[in-house]
């Protein structure tokens, strides 16, 4: 509701600031749109200042600058209401760490499985000082975004924070109504003008490179996700792989940039992007998710056997390869009741046609100097990414160079901190290179099912604290080994303004350079856009999940997201209000009201 009313008093203000209808409008309202500078903003300093006090003006404005005189007396009350919430904000420390405070989910249990390490964590306080990310600060976090931006991604949060608009998509899109092209024509504008252009980079290389382009005069990179999973064939497979090397070659296309840049100056048009004499690329990583490139089936079986072998040490597996541990005594097994049969010939073949599709990428990327991520998925065929990821990173990752295989650690699985503790042992060991993705997880739904099925336990922990606590504490043991020179390297992918908060802490206090391309961050595009930001002008290497393909190809993509990403998307309350606040100032400034005077509020 809250979002409804002021978009429409949004609406309503912008309609009085058109131009050509007699209306006068000062020179406040004309900047509106150029990055909400006015010469009443607030100096950085004195906004950055959590107890900055600003000086109270007694005077009124003059008569003919006073907001309702061009805008009515509602919008005017509205702006002030900006301006008041802005100074109180700049006034208030962050809240404590999220996951300190979170309820827990209902009826949910003490977790069965709690790891001595995660206990500092619970009672993490980020004290206002400490506060490395401002996230707050609207005015400079914002400031190269127009206002236009803000809108349409307020409108687009919104959106996809309101469930029954959600579920009406979901069943829309899947009805067999569209199939019908005359049908199916006016969905795919609608999703593209909102859900697929706030999510997505675009259509082709040419939508993505000026998306990539948008980004970096923002300070982050892109990594260009080929939607792609679940295939049932290799035939399927192969044209997968297929679609994954092209996104690969596009990057040479790509514009080159340097995210230090925050210049918005450059010739952008959907042909051509002028270049930076920089020779970073804007795209920071490729991405891959082996359900695409191996049949699903044969992953199941894999994993199958994997377990076995892990609950019955003399089970031989004679097609096996060597890697890093893929179980530990923490994981589940319940999918696994009885021996499986061993592979076929076929299947065996099939399995080796697979690692080579990993392989080419590897080596297409390693051509690049891009590293690759290989995203995780759920526990049923978890174990046999798990195997040809570290397959992969033993044959590309080498000591004293940048590595080139990252595999994916979920961290609301009970036994992440087990798993990374074995691979960290055994890499150290063998003096091997391990690179991480440290994520949550996205298969709740699916994963508690399962496991309810089966009358066994949730693989997930019981707890959101715990999910928190298990996420920044394996993050924390990655960030001192790399601090200690180890071979290793981290993306850390979060949507948790507190676990960024808590990484970009404990990288200073480390004192890890910020630029260390060792240490990434990630979160996917649309979501979390302030902490991305935040981190970006803190100094970080930031990056975004783009989706990318035509409209009707990625659909299927977004719509598994949105169905396993509830929680995600209707978790948007912060952004919206940093960006609604940020609207409203900038609206205040525009109309020549001074945030810094008590006495404009009160005024009508």
């Amino acid at each position: 509701m809250a979002w409804t009313h002021h978009r429409a008093v949004n609406c309503r203000v912008l309609k009085r600031l058109r131009v050509g209808r007699g209306a006068i409008i000062p020179d406040g309202l004309r900047r509106l749109s150029v990055h909400g500078n006015s010469p009443h903003q607030q100096p950085a300093s004195e906004a950055r200042a959590g107890n900055a006090q600003v000086a109270e003006s007694s005077a009124a404005p003059p008569r003919d600058k006073r907001p309702e005189v061009f805008l009515g007396k509602a919008a005017s009350n509205c702006i002030r209401a900006g301006a008041a919430a802005a100074r109180g904000l700049r006034g208030v420390s962050p809240p404590r760490a999220a996951f300190v405070h979170t309820k827990s989910v209902a009826g949910a249990a003490e977790p069965t499985v709690r790891a001595s390490h995660l206990d500092p964590l619970e009672t993490m306080h980020v004290a206002a000082e400490e506060d490395v990310l401002q996230l707050e600060n609207g005015a400079v976090l914002f400031s190269g975004m127009e206002s236009t931006e803000l809108l349409t991604t307020l409108f687009n949060l919104g959106l996809v924070s309101f469930e029954p608009m959600v579920d009406l998509s979901v069943k829309v899109l899947t009805s067999p109504l569209m199939k019908s092209r005359l049908l199916a024509a006016p969905v795919f504008w609608a999703v593209k003008k909102t859900a697929y252009s706030h999510f997505c980079a675009g259509e082709d290389a040419d939508e993505a490179a000026v998306t990539l382009n948008r980004m970096w005069q923002v300070g982050l990179k892109g990594i260009l996700d080929y939607s792609l999973e679940d295939a049932e064939n290799n035939q399927a497979c192969d044209q997968n792989c297929a679609g994954f090397l092209s996104t690969i070659h596009h990057t040479r296309s790509l514009p080159q940039g340097s995210v230090s840049s925050f210049s918005s100056s450059r010739v952008v048009s959907a042909a051509r992007i002028v270049p930076s004499p920089s020779d970073a690329t804007l795209v920071s990583f490729a991405c891959v998710k082996i359900s695409a490139i191996c049949p699903i089936s044969l992953l199941e079986r894999v994993s199958d056997l994997l377990r076995w072998q892990h609950k019955s040490a003399d089970f031989r597996l004679p097609w096996k390869a060597d890697g890093l541990p893929i179980l530990s005594a923490e994981s589940p097994t319940y999918q696994t009741r009885k021996e499986p049969e061993a592979l076929g010939l076929e299947e065996e073949r099939d399995l080796l046609r697979g690692q080579e599709r990993l392989s080419q990428l590897c080596e297409a990327c390693a051509a690049r100097n891009l590293p690759i991520l290989v995203d995780a998925e759920y526990s049923s065929i978890q174990p046999a990414i798990d195997y040809m990821t570290y397959a992969a990173a033993f044959a590309f990752n080498r000591p004293g160079t940048p590595p080139i295989v990252y595999n994916t650690l979920q961290a609301y699985l009970k036994d992440a901190p087990s798993r990374l503790a074995l691979a960290l042992a055994e890499s150290s060991r063998r003096n091997a290179s391990l690179a991480l993705k440290i994520v949550r997880g996205a298969y709740i739904t699916r994963e508690k099912a399962l496991a309810a099925s089966v009358q066994a336990p949730s693989p997930i922990h019981n707890r959101i604290q715990d999910t928190h606590s298990c996420y920044n504490s394996c993050a924390s043991i990655m960030l001192d080994r790399i601090a200690s020179n180890e071979p290793a390297a981290l993306m850390l992918a979060t949507h948790n303004a507190d676990s960024g908060r808590f990484a970009a802490k404990k990288v200073i206090e480390l004192g890890l350079d910020k630029k260390d391309p060792r240490v990434q961050f990630a979160q996917l595009k649309g979501m979390s856009d302030s902490l991305s930001l935040a981190l970006a002008r803190g100094g970080f290497n930031v990056s975004k999940y783009l989706p990318f393909g035509p409209v009707a190809h990625v659909i299927p993509y977004l719509l598994r997201r949105a169905e396993e990403n509830r929680g995600l998307l209707g978790n948007t309350k912060a952004d919206r209000r940093r960006v609604r606040v940020e609207i409203l100032r900038r609206l205040a400034s525009a109309a020549g009201l001074k945030e810094s005077s008590p006495d404009n509020s009160r005024s009508t």
